[in-house]
């Protein structure tokens, strides 16, 4: 006698039931694993582009010493060959690169610190008032010829000098101190002490990214050093509001052309030899000449290196100030940056 096999629907209740717990548990762990396995895959995949990323930066830090290096043996070698003197016909002075390099490219631009204005000039010094009045005088000067309003170049003046000072006393009624700063949405209180990079502007009131922008060509720091020597043979033909700024008007735009344009091929080879220029003979009798005089140089000692790292897919920008001075090249400051546009393109 044969037996016919139950079908599915005539099992139990209590089995139908269990195989359905056991279905969903499957699909429960299958779901779980699944999930787990993504993220474990996201995670993994993040931390190969972390250490990537830590390699890529790492290797572009050690390109931006190889090309800091470079840049000292050059200045050297050329302050040696020309006696000391600088001017932009040396190779520092032309853009360089950019270079193949195992993993990318790197290259780079020098500029000379005594070619624009120094904003640590603006130091108050209380045993020397005078510096800060010329200081003061040259820096209006600038602001005046890069077509600022009289309001904003007060503004911009008093601010500086209060940021530079080492009291908590407004310089004027125009200036900010800690109470300033202090009373913003995310507050903070003035260095009152020297500049490192001129990117600092920014943390000072009135020194707005539009107002940045447009000073950021003619403005530079020394670090530590409250003097402004301004070396003629380096300053860049289209720049002559920094001339002008320097003599504090006594020249105005087309002298300050003309003296630039009518540069010998290599500079000026002296003092003695700027005194003889047209432009400056004209201002033989102005009062203040012989103190600007003796600020001018054709020896430049302090630099800046604005390095620029493609390494992968890692941009990378530094910068370094250094110091050349009896045969050496001193390192005075290292930092990193963001992109920054081309000084042509501005």
């Amino acid at each position: 006698m044969s037996t016919v096999a139950k079908p599915a629907s005539s099992l139990p209740l209590a089995q139908q039931r269990t195989q359905g717990v056991a279905i969903i548990s499957v699909l429960l762990v299958v779901a779980l694993v699944t999930i787990l396995a993504t993220r474990m895959s996201g995670h993994l995949q993040m931390q190969i582009a972390r250490v990537s990323g830590s390699e890529h930066a790492e290797q572009a830090y050690w390109h931006w010493l190889s090309a800091e290096a470079l840049v000292r043996q050059v200045l050297l070698k050329e302050h040696e060959e020309s006696e000391g003197r600088t001017h932009l016909q040396q190779g520092w002075a032309t853009q360089q690169g950019p270079f193949p390099v195992r993993g990318g490219f790197i290259g780079g631009r020098v500029y000379d610190l005594h070619a624009c204005f120094n904003l640590n000039s603006l130091r108050k010094d209380t045993d020397n008032t005078a510096n800060l009045a010329k200081a003061t005088e040259r820096y209006q000067q600038l602001l005046t010829a890069l077509e600022f309003d009289e309001y904003t170049i007060r503004q911009l003046t008093a601010t500086l000098i209060d940021w530079l000072d080492t009291d908590t006393e407004l310089h004027n009624a125009m200036g900010a101190e800690d109470s300033d700063y202090e009373s913003l949405p995310q507050p903070y209180q003035a260095a009152n002490n020297l500049l490192a990079h001129r990117s600092e502007l920014r943390q000072i009131v009135g020194y707005q990214q539009a107002i940045y922008e447009r000073l950021k060509p003619y403005v530079c720091v020394i670090p530590g050093e409250t003097n402004w020597q301004l070396n003629l043979n380096t300053v860049p033909t289209d720049k002559p509001e920094i001339v002008m700024a320097f003599f504090r008007g006594t020249l105005d735009l087309s002298a300050a052309e003309s003296l630039l344009n009518n540069r010998p091929n290599k500079g000026f080879e002296s003092l003695e030899q700027i005194k003889q220029e047209p432009a400056i003979q004209a201002l033989s009798g102005s009062g203040p000449l012989t103190d600007d005089l003796a600020d001018l140089t054709v020896s430049s000692q302090y630099f800046e290196l604005n390095a620029q790292v493609k390494y992968g897919d890692l941009e990378f920008y530094g910068y370094s100030q250094l110091k050349i001075t009896e045969g050496k090249a001193w390192i005075l400051h290292r930092s990193r940056g963001g992109y920054e546009a081309d000084d042509n393109n501005e």
